[in-house]
């Protein structure tokens, strides 16, 4: 199945470069979608948090998965449900289960850390150094490979706890909390 994937990433990269230049962004949005769903399958989140009845996923700065998060919206993930929002400001991250900080955040991320400090939010970024600016989990891409990097510290600062079936899929540090 991958080398079939592969395959056609191949021939569309010789038949069309700009045309598969796109297939690709395409393919990883939809990737990087799917490995939010499991972050939220396989974090656990401190009791108050996890009594609630939905999951709520946050866009902030817009959103780099061009609408492939969308089909999440109302599935169920641990018998919770899952709401997809798009922000408007960092004023509304109180309601957020999982927070996507857009590339275009950057300069915000800071202050948006010291707002997001002693939350149970888990934070997503591709953004580069994410995890060791404090961030909980950045999409990071080696060799035309999405990765996956965990700030543990981070992750426990904000009482949550990450299963090790999920932790398999990523490397981890230590530290970076920005601070």
């Amino acid at each position: 199945m991958r080398r079939a994937v592969l395959a056609v990433i191949a021939a569309l990269l010789f038949a069309a470069p700009a045309r598969a230049q796109e297939n690709l962004q395409l393919f990883e949005q939809e990737i990087e979608a799917g490995l939010l769903y499991n972050f939220i399958k396989y974090i656990e989140w401190p009791p108050e948090r996890a009594a609630r009845p939905d999951v709520v996923v946050c866009l902030l700065g817009g959103d780099p998965f061009n609408g492939h998060l969308q089909p999440m919206a109302g599935r169920t993930v641990n018998q919770r449900s899952i709401e997809v929002r798009s922000l408007s400001g960092p004023q509304d991250i109180g309601a957020c289960s999982l927070l996507y900080v857009h590339a275009s955040e950057k300069p915000n991320w800071p202050q948006l850390q010291r707002r997001l400090a002693g939350r149970d939010v888990l934070t997503v970024s591709d953004i580069d150094a994410f995890a060791e600016s404090g961030g909980m989990i950045e999409f990071t891409k080696v060799n035309d490979r999405i990765g996956v990097k965990f700030n543990i510290d981070a992750i426990t600062a904000a009482h949550l706890t990450v299963q090790s079936r999920l932790m398999r899929l990523a490397s981890t540090i230590h530290g970076g909390t920005g601070d």
